[in-house]
């Protein structure tokens, strides 16, 4: 085995032009697999967090039925007060709980009505549950800094009622008991939080006691968010969470609330390993070729040795270990090309921002040690499998013929 090789080795070399080409088509394959990956990885975790510390939290509470409700109303509420808040902060694992109001109505200023999608929440506990909050201005004051009167609005929002940051607008919706009611509030700032794109772009945010007065329903919410200390006990805090709270309510977690993100993780996973698949195939097609071709040009090398004793099987195996080399020094440059872009990232970070997003997102992209060595064995077994037909094909060569090739 060590003098095959040795032999191996010595011909990787000597084939310098035919073993740069197989070594750049391995290194162009697993560089770009890795970058990508690494990138996509990135990616993912960043609109994970976005919708996890930005909007749904970790965990969400709501009445039995609501999330299946086709037009959840207001009278499918639940306690907001101290005493049923402290039965789900009192639940080991879970680090804070804040209480929401969402509803429809309308917006109005200057004579100018449109209708929207209102959403209220506390502006303290919020930031405890979905810290990204923080961030959800990009323009103006924050609800906390606006005060218990202030008002968010999307940017497509407030330019149909024709308003500007510091003016007043007026919140016209129906009660819990189904009265029309209005009150006026400051627009405070323009949301534009960072993450995705907006899902609605008629949104507003008001303070959660300010619209529980106007909805008449002080200490009750429609929904609960709650954080956990770590986002992997999701799942396993759910059922406890259930039994805190009882049947006449229903727990769900992020996975529940916005299974759209799932199926966009799984569906970029899918095409990522659809275009992995074809240059890793375009990269052992060309393996194969250039064995081929090695087995044409070395006819006679392998008739001579041959005929001074070299077994077929050690025939095959020298072959196979050319291409394994080829494959594996290939793929070590590219997962090391891929890696630096991957780690230099990292570090640095990138900024992305699609069309319908008012702020961008900052990814970080990360590549996980299994993914490295997975790849990098994928990689010298493929071309050690691609080189098996021409392998074959040397070693079931016939000495005298292969002697008498010109």
């Amino acid at each position: 085995m060590g003098s095959l090789l040795r032999i191996a080795l010595r011909n990787v070399v000597r084939n310098r032009r035919r073993s740069l080409i197989t070594f750049f088509a391995v290194f162009l394959a697993l560089g770009v697999m890795v970058g990508v990956r690494g990138f996509l990885n990135g990616l993912q975790n960043s609109i994970k967090e976005a919708i996890i510390q930005g909007q749904t939290g970790a965990l969400q509470i709501h009445k039995a039925g609501f999330l299946k409700s086709v037009s959840a109303s207001l009278d499918m509420d639940l306690p907001a007060d101290a005493a049923f808040l402290s039965k789900i902060t009192a639940v080991k694992g879970v680090k804070a709980v804040t209480a929401r109001i969402g509803f429809g109505g309308m917006a109005n200023a200057h004579d100018s009505t449109s209708f929207a999608l209102f959403n209220a929440i506390d502006p303290i506990n919020e930031l405890k549950v979905c810290p990204q909050r923080a961030d959800m201005v990009s323009q103006g004051k924050s609800l906390a800094e606006g005060g218990p009167e202030s008002g968010i609005l999307a940017r497509e929002l407030a330019a149909s009622i024709g308003v500007k940051v510091g003016d007043k607008a007026t919140v016209l919706t129906n009660d819990r008991d189904g009265v029309m009611n209005a009150a006026d509030f400051d627009f405070g700032g323009t949301y534009g939080q960072v993450g995705l794109p907006l899902p609605e772009k008629k949104v507003g945010f008001l303070p959660l006691a300010f619209a529980q007065q106007l909805l008449r329903m002080e200490g009750r919410a429609t929904e609960l968010a709650v954080a956990v200390d770590r986002i992997e006990d999701a799942e396993r805090l759910k059922p406890i969470l259930q039994a805190a709270v009882g049947p006449q309510y229903e727990v769900s977690t992020w996975h529940d609330v916005a299974a759209f993100i799932d199926d966009i993780i799984a569906n970029q996973n899918f095409i990522l390993s659809l275009l992995a698949a074809i240059f890793l195939f375009v990269a052992l097609l060309g393996i194969a070729n250039t064995m081929l071709m090695s087995v044409f040009e070395r006819t006679r090398e392998i008739g001579t040795m041959m005929a001074v004793g070299v077994r077929r099987r050690q025939i095959l195996g020298l072959f196979l270990l050319e291409a394994g080399l080829l494959g594996l020094a290939g793929g070590i440059a590219g997962l090391g090309a891929g890696g630096t872009f991957v780690l230099w990232f990292a570090k640095k970070g990138m900024s992305l921002q699609f069309a319908s997003m008012e702020r961008p997102i900052h990814i970080y992209p990360h590549i996980s040690t299994g993914y490295v060595i997975g790849v990098l064995a994928v990689a010298a077994i493929g071309a050690t499998l691609a080189a098996l037909w021409p392998s074959l094909r040397a070693s079931r060569m016939r000495p005298v013929e292969a002697l008498g090739a010109v």
